[in-house]
């Protein structure tokens, strides 16, 4: 038997994480937030249109906000080292 099911230098999908967290941000929010209205006149690849392209608009909002707490975290997390480096210094 194998010592360990992943090689030692396989890549991890780590990176796949907050695409897919954006992406059901994304859905979550079109479907509890978007309304469906349009005219029933309107052809239906104008509908599909305008339905695709407001998914795709809260894809690329949570997408943008799952981006910028990252950085923040990343940010505060650097933030945090500097002070206790400081810290240590000078005890």
């Amino acid at each position: 038997m194998a010592r360990s099911a992943k090689r030692e230098g396989a890549p991890t999908n780590a990176a796949m994480k907050p695409v897919l967290l954006a992406a059901g941000l994304g859905l979550y929010w079109f479907v509890t937030y978007q309304d469906g209205g349009a005219d029933g006149d309107a052809p239906m690849w104008g509908y599909l249109t305008i339905t695709t392209m407001r998914l795709l608009a809260d894809f690329v909002g949570a997408w943008l906000i799952i981006s910028a707490l990252q950085l923040a975290i990343g940010l505060g997390k650097i933030g945090l080292g500097y002070l206790r480096a400081l810290w240590l210094q000078e005890g």
